[in-house]
């Protein structure tokens, strides 16, 4: 991947005319597409700092048209990139061969079992989800920062989490079944009962390949340690081979790979979640500490306590949110040198079961400071 900096430069695709043949020789020319210059300079940038101008755009409207694109692609030696919601903030929704935008067409939401479970398209944002989901009582597990701009498509590229879902509640932990699109054009409902049958018949190489890896990490202790050790705390980086460990068939291990690899897998079509009761009460406050060692160290008594939210701030974010003028007393006061805060959040169904989460009969510390909001 090349990162250039002159919009005139990065505008000759060296895939241009792979492109063009692309779209003159297979179905994928009936799709909605384009290669003019403004559309491409328009979807060129995600919220990083890369400018990757795509050779052009297609906006397929199924997974059927996807697996169109992905055959006539591979045939033609033309890279592509998924893009829906474009708020990641390393790239990944930037590429200068095929940009496959799944925004426009793919935002269907499907409210199941009254609300316990909802399955998604890639292109719905998660506001809108949780939007559909607030009359029944139900929420999303994952509620990243962006959740207003980021889509379904992305959490489940990032196993996204948030604030307070952390490792139980992220897509990895939450998410019931999904159809994917491979890169050969198989595509694959992990609902239906005969999903790994249909695997192992469609795509032989890929069922037999998970199953000796899956047998290569099992039967090496190490292996097994190190992977249980790693997936204990929240963890992102490269592929979920924790799903080697926690799945035997190679359908469900393949669905587990796909969330968090970024789209290098194949694409995933649809999502169905099992989602999280909404709890009414909600009461939130800053602990401030001396220090960012303090804060740190408090935080495992504070999540045995049930604090639904531990967001840390160091001194620098202080500072900011004093200049906003809208800070508590309490932190506006503070002469910030080293100091660190945690926001913390408490959740309950009850007022009476709020108060008993926020006052325990005995604290669990003391910080130097303790700025309460009112529930």
């Amino acid at each position: 991947m090349t990162v250039v900096s002159n919009t005139s430069e990065a505008l000759n695709s060296p895939y241009t005319s792979a492109l063009e043949h692309m779209l003159a020789e297979t179905r994928a020319h009936a799709l909605d597409s384009s290669v003019k210059e403004i559309d491409r300079l328009a979807i060129a940038h995600d919220a990083s700092h890369y400018l990757l101008v795509p050779a052009g755009i297609v906006r397929p409207d199924s997974a059927e048209a996807v697996a169109d694109i992905f055959r006539a692609a591979s045939a033609f030696n033309l890279p592509l990139t998924f893009r829906s919601g474009g708020t990641s903030l390393s790239g990944q929704a930037s590429g200068d061969g095929l940009m496959v935008d799944t925004r426009r067409n793919f935002k269907k939401i499907e409210v199941l079992d009254g609300g316990k479970r909802v399955r998604v398209q890639p292109g719905a944002t998660v506001m809108a989800v949780n939007n559909m989901l607030a009359p029944y009582g139900y929420k999303l597990g994952p509620d990243p920062a962006s959740w207003s701009a980021c889509t379904i498509g992305g959490v489940v590229a990032n196993n996204s989490s948030g604030m307070s879902s952390g490792t139980e509640f992220n897509t990895y932990n939450t998410l019931e079944s999904m159809v994917f699109v491979l890169p050969s054009g198989t595509v694959i409902d992990t609902s239906a009962p005969d999903a790994d049958a249909r695997l192992r018949a469609l795509e032989p190489e890929i069922h037999e390949g998970l199953l000796r890896l899956r047998k290569r990490v099992v039967e090496n202790p190490e292996s097994v340690a190190r992977i249980r050790q790693q997936y204990s705390m929240k963890n992102t980086m490269g592929y979920g081979v924790n799903s080697l460990l926690d799945y035997s068939t190679p359908v469900d291990i393949l669905q587990h790979l796909l969330i968090g690899s970024e789209g290098t897998l194949g694409f995933v079509a649809s999502a169905t979640y099992r989602t999280l009761p909404i709890l009414k009460f909600v009461s939130t406050g800053l602990l401030v500490f001396d220090n960012l060692l303090d804060a740190t160290r408090s935080v495992p008594e504070l999540v045995a306590n049930h604090l639904a939210t531990v967001e840390l701030l160091d001194a620098t974010s202080i500072r900011v949110a004093q200049r906003t003028g809208q800070a508590a007393e309490a932190l506006a006061a503070i002469d910030v040198r080293e100091h660190a805060a945690l926001l913390v959040e408490f959740q309950g169904n009850s007022e009476q079961e709020l108060t008993d989460l926020a006052y325990p009969p005995h604290p669990c510390l003391m910080p130097s400071r303790w700025c309460r909001q009112s529930p």
